[in-house]
C-alpha cells in the first residue's frame, strides 16, 4: 500500500509539472537530442540525464525561462555570471536566473556548471552509462531541491528510451551552430567511390516510414566499402571500428556478421539497426557491407546523383546516407530507377 502511494505521488508531480503531452515530448527530443549526444562527447555528461533535464525544467521548451530566455535548464545567475539575465519567483522572490542568445549557448552551461562545480565531481566517477545513479546523484549533490527529482527524471528516461542517446555520438568537428537537429556534415558531405558487390543479392526493402515492409523482393547490389575510404570517428562504446559518412556513423560488416551481432557490440538493438538502414527483418549482410549505426541524414549537400547500371535507390540511400523517406520526398521514381536517371538527394528549396 505504501509502494502504491509513493508511485501515485511520483505520477502525480509528473502530472502536475509536466504541461506538455506526449507528442511534445517527442518532438521536443527530436530537435535537440544530438546537443545532448555532442555534449555528452565533449563533457561527459550522459545524453539522457541531459534531455530528462531539459524536458522536466523547460517543460518541453514551454516554460517562461526557456521562451524568454533559452535556459532549459533553470540555471539562477550566481556570482560568476556575466551575462544577460531573467528575473523570475522560484524559491525565493524575483531570483536571477541566466539568459542565453541560443538554445546551444544553454545546453553547453549545463554541461560546463556539472563540470566545473566541486559538488558535482562524484558524478563523473560513476558509469556513464548508468543514468539511474546520475539522476539519484544529481539530487545528492544538490542541483534540485524536489525529493522525487531523481525518479522524475528515470521515468522520463525510460519512458521515452532516452538512454539510447547514450550510445551515440556526433563527428569530433561538428559545427556547434548546426547541432540542434541531425543535417548532412559538410565535413564529410562527399564520398569517394566506393567498391561494390558485382554479384547481384537478394535484400528486402523495408518501407520509409518503419512500419509497413515491402512485399516486393528486389535484385540490390550492396553499398560496400573498404577501411581506408571515409574518415574514422572516435566512438567509445564499441570495440568495432567505426567510421563516418555525410554525419551518419557506420561499421563495416564483417564475414559471418548479422544485424544482430552487430547491434549487440555497438549497444543498440537489432530493430533500430534495420530502421537505420532502410532494411526488413529477412535482410541478411555481405562482407564489406556499409550499415549505419544511427538514422542516416536528411539530405546530402552533394544535391543529386546518376544512377549507373543496376543501382537502386536503397543504394543510393546507403551511398550517400540520406534516409530512403527523404530521397522518396525529393523524387518521383522507383525503387529502382532507370540508369542515367537523376536522383535529388537534397530538395531544391534547400539552401
Amino acid at each position: 500500500m505504501k509502494k502504491a502511494l509513493t508511485l501515485l505521488l511520483v505520477y502525480t508531480a509528473i502530472a502536475v509539472n509536466a504541461q506538455y503531452s506526449d507528442k511534445d515530448v517527442r518532438a521536443y527530443v527530436d530537435q535537440y537530442s544530438m546537443l545532448a549526444v555532442q555534449n555528452m562527447k565533449e563533457y561527459k555528461v550522459p545524453a539522457s540525464i541531459t534531455m530528462a533535464q531539459a524536458i522536466l525544467e523547460s517543460a518541453c521548451g514551454t516554460s517562461r525561462l526557456a521562451r524568454e530566455g533559452n535556459n532549459h535548464f533553470g540555471i539562477k545567475c550566481h556570482k560568476e555570471w556575466n551575462g544577460d539575465t531573467l528575473h523570475k519567483n522560484d524559491d525565493s522572490q524575483d531570483e536571477c536566473f541566466r539568459k542565453y542568445d541560443k538554445v546551444e549557448e544553454s545546453f553547453d552551461d549545463h554541461s560546463l556548471f556539472l563540470t566545473t562545480r566541486y559538488r558535482y565531481n562524484a558524478l563523473f566517477q560513476l558509469d556513464i552509462m548508468d543514468y539511474k545513479a546520475w539522476a539519484h546523484g544529481l539530487k545528492m549533490a544538490g542541483y534540485a531541491t524536489n525529493p522525487q527529482y531523481p525518479t522524475l527524471l528515470i521515468n522520463l528516461i525510460e519512458r521515452y528510451q532516452l538512454f539510447a542517446l547514450d550510445s551515440m555520438t556526433l563527428p569530433q568537428n561538428q559545427n556547434s551552430a548546426n547541432r540542434s537537429q541531425k543535417p548532412a556534415v559538410e565535413k564529410y558531405s562527399t564520398v569517394s567511390e566506393p567498391r561494390k558487390v558485382v554479384k547481384p543479392v537478394q535484400l528486402s526493402v523495408a518501407s520509409p516510414t518503419g512500419d509497413t515492409m515491402m512485399q516486393k523482393s528486389t535484385t540490390l547490389t550492396r553499398f560496400t566499402a573498404a577501411e581506408d575510404q571515409f574518415p574514422k570517428e572516435d566512438y567509445p562504446f564499441t570495440d568495432r571500428k567505426v567510421y563516418v559518412n555525410n554525419g551518419t556513423l557506420f561499421v563495416i560488416a564483417g564475414a559471418g556478421d548479422t544485424y544482430a551481432s552487430i547491434a549487440a557490440d555497438v549497444q543498440d538493438t537489432e530493430t533500430k539497426l534495420r530502421k537505420y538502414n532502410d532494411v526488413d527483418n529477412k535482410a541478411r549482410l555481405s562482407p564489406g557491407e556499409v550499415i549505419y549505426i544511427e538514422y542516416k541524414a536528411k539530405y546530402n549537400d552533394i544535391h543529386q546523383y546518376e544512377v549507373v547500371g543496376n543501382e537502386t535507390l536503397h543504394y543510393i540511400s546507403q551511398k550517400y546516407a540520406v534516409r530512403m523517406l527523404y530521397l522518396l520526398k525529393y523524387n518521383d521514381v522507383e525503387l529502382i530507377p532507370h540508369q542515367g536517371a537523376t536522383i535529388l538527394l537534397k530538395e531544391k528549396s534547400v539552401k
